[in-house]
């Protein structure tokens, strides 16, 4: 159980909806969960936070494959300036990336670009803004590690690097992650 909370007020329900593209209603219930996780509360501000422990916690979090990759996605997308803390305001902004796009009311946490970089991210495990045949291969291993053969992880990783490193310098950037991908 959480630290406790009070409620979030109406303002910053409204402003994150606008932001992220979720309900109001949907801000309320991340809002709960987030208090139900939040281990901690900042002296100086008095909010809650979440920290990478309390995340490592949460089961489905530990048995994910890409659980680690996306618990250090929380921490590089927040915005306090503290990489060590999750806020609600980062809590929300990273998941709003799972959510489908909205083509008719299309919302900046939640936009083709932003997903596109989350999922750049998934990839780029050394933080560098590229990605090497290392980090695909790494990332295949978590995926599907048990199921094949290190040979045929390093074939599929190889073929990847292939069809996305548009240039052919050894790497993928984002400019090229976003080509192959639209």
């Amino acid at each position: 159980m959480g630290v406790g909370g009070s409620s979030l007020p109406q303002f910053e329900v409204e402003k994150l909806s606008i932001e992220s593209g979720m309900t109001q209603k949907g801000i309320r219930t991340l809002y709960k969960r987030f208090v139900s996780l939040a281990k901690h509360k900042d002296k100086g501000t008095n909010q809650l936070f979440i920290n990478q422990k309390d995340f490592l916690a949460i089961e489905e979090l530990r048995i994910n494959p890409l659980g680690t990759r996306i618990i250090d996605a929380f921490f590089a997308d927040a915005e306090m300036g503290d990489k060590k803390r999750v806020y609600f305001r980062d809590f929300v902004k990273v998941l709003s990336h799972f959510r489908p796009i909205n083509k008719a009311k299309p919302h900046p946490w939640n936009s083709r670009e932003a997903k596109l970089r989350f999922a750049f991210t998934m990839y780029d495990v050394n933080k560098s803004g590229t990605i090497t045949a290392e980090e695909f291969t790494e990332i295949l291993k978590r995926m599907i590690g048990q199921n094949v053969s290190e040979e045929q992880i390093c074939q599929i990783a190889d073929r990847s690097m292939r069809e996305t490193d548009l240039n052919g310098d050894g790497c993928v950037s984002f400019q090229e992650f976003c080509e192959v991908c639209f």
